[in-house]
């Protein structure tokens, strides 16, 4: 029996309830990010857009495909670890904001006093740079542990895989 297309990439979160995967990461990379309006002080609103951040989380995916060693390639459905295509897209949002941060800095002076406007450059450089650093090595071991056992096999334990998603049914 075929699927209705509707229903794929969909979870159930409540009975008759349902909610794309795309949506839920959107979401839990915005929680992530901490960029709610109630909390962004010094901007209105949200920094990025839900267009943006789906973007986001694309750009993820196919940095994924695109890293050795070349494995089947994967989708938003498909990765094998929701926690590592979070932090992608979160380097990926970051990059992109920094990149606005530099090209939009003015720096003035009125009266002996400096203002640098939109000076958050070196503050995104810092965080990418931390997080890439913790990304790439577990996307690499990741990687390189699923390609093994593409080739060896492997023997399955309750302490692997990404069981993550089964503590959903407990919130």
């Amino acid at each position: 029996m075929p699927i209705p297309q509707e229903t794929v990439g969909t979870r159930v979160v409540d009975p008759g309830k349902s909610e794309k995967k795309g949506a839920i990461l959107v979401r839990r990379l915005r929680a992530y990010l901490r960029d709610d309006p109630v909390i962004n002080e010094l901007i209105e609103g949200k920094e990025s857009s839900d267009g943006q951040l789906k973007e986001a989380i694309l750009d993820s995916v196919e940095d994924w495909n695109d890293t050795q060693p070349a494995l089947a390639r994967i989708n938003i459905l498909t990765h094998p670890s929701d926690r590592l295509l979070i932090r992608g897209a979160a380097i990926e949002i970051l990059h992109s904001a920094g990149i606005l941060q530099s090209r939009n800095r003015l720096d003035y002076n009125d009266g002996g006093i400096v203002v640098r406007d939109k000076d958050k450059a070196p503050d995104y450089q810092a965080w990418i740079s931390h997080l890439v650093r913790d990304y790439e090595t577990k996307k690499i071991n990741l990687k390189k542990s699923l390609n093994i056992s593409l080739g060896f096999g492997s023997v399955p334990s309750e302490y692997s895989g990404n069981n993550r998603n089964d503590d959903d049914n407990f919130f």
